[in-house]
Order: C-alpha cells, then structure tokens, then sequence
C-alpha cells in the first residue's frame, strides 16, 4: 500500500470503529451504509462483494456517495479497487471525478495508477457519460480551481498529473 493510500485506510477504521454494532447492516430501506460495504469486503472480498451491491441494483447508492465527497463513502474507494472491473470501475472513475472538484484533498490520495479505475490519467480525464455533467466547461474550470488550491507537498505530483490530463482531456463520446 502506498503512502497517500493508507490515510483513507486509518480513516475508514476509525470511523468503523465508533460505528455501533448495528450499523454494518444496510439501512431498513435496504440501500448500503459505508459501514455495511466495509464489512461485506472485509467479509467476502471487494469483487464479490461489488457485485452483489451491483446484482440488488445497490451500487449507485455508493458511487452517488462517493460523487458527493463524502468522506465516509471515499475513505471505501482503496478497499474496492481491487474489484472494480469495468462497469464498476468506470462508474467509480466518473464518482471521483464528480467529488474532484469539491474536496480535492480527499480524492487525490485515493488516486493511484496501479489501479486503472482510480488512474488518474482517467479520472481526471473527466470520464463522464453523455449528459453527466451539462456544463463540463464550467466543471474543468472549477476543478482546476480547486486543483490549484492543493498545496500540500505529499499530494503535489498526483496534483500535477492531474491538472496535465485535465488540459489534456476529451469527455468520453
């Protein structure tokens, strides 16, 4: 694990750790808990359980939470990449892209090549589908205002790297 991956790791257990008991179980409506996606990978590991949030038609609850920038739903993104796979990890990719410009200090650590839905070549290529983002003008000048804001030594490269591919970038037809 890299560096900047395990701040989202000491994150997520911390926040596991003062959730009560009860909270691992999805909520009574059914939809997932970031408590509830922890302990399934944890459990049953990142692709299996992926891809039973995908069969109950679940998993936008995650990716909406992650495209919110909830610190809950990103402190997740490390402990999924190993299964994503490529309709889970495109709707990640876009997520991260979408939380981007709100708390860039949150999604760049979670950023990784090795991983290529959380490469930031592709997120930060903005990889949004059709009508994602109406205004992806407006949404490439916000992000790269809050890019630049970014000052912190530790995040400085995937920074760069980011605001290169976003120059750089075409939206996905």
């Amino acid at each position: 694990m890299t560096k900047s991956g395990l701040l989202p790791c000491l994150v997520l257990s911390a926040l596991l750790a003062r959730s009560p008991a009860w909270a691992a179980q999805p909520a009574a409506s059914g939809a997932p808990t970031p408590a509830s996606v922890a302990a399934a990978i944890r459990a049953d590991g990142a692709a299996q359980a992926l891809g039973a949030l995908d069969d109950a038609d679940t998993f936008d609850t995650v990716t909406d939470g992650i495209a919110a920038a909830d610190p809950a739903w990103l402190a997740l993104v490390p402990a999924m990449g190993p299964g994503l796979d490529a309709d889970s990890g495109a709707a990640v990719s876009a997520a991260l892209a979408l939380a981007l410009p709100q708390k860039p200090r949150l999604v760049l650590p979670l950023l990784d090549p090795a991983t290529p839905a959380l490469d930031p070549a592709r997120v930060c290529a903005h990889p949004f589908m059709h009508d994602e983002v109406p205004d992806l003008k407006g949404y490439i000048r916000r992000s790269r205002a809050a890019l630049r804001k970014v000052r912190d030594d530790g995040l400085r490269v995937v920074r760069d790297r980011c605001l290169a591919v976003m120059g750089t970038a075409k939206s996905v037809p």
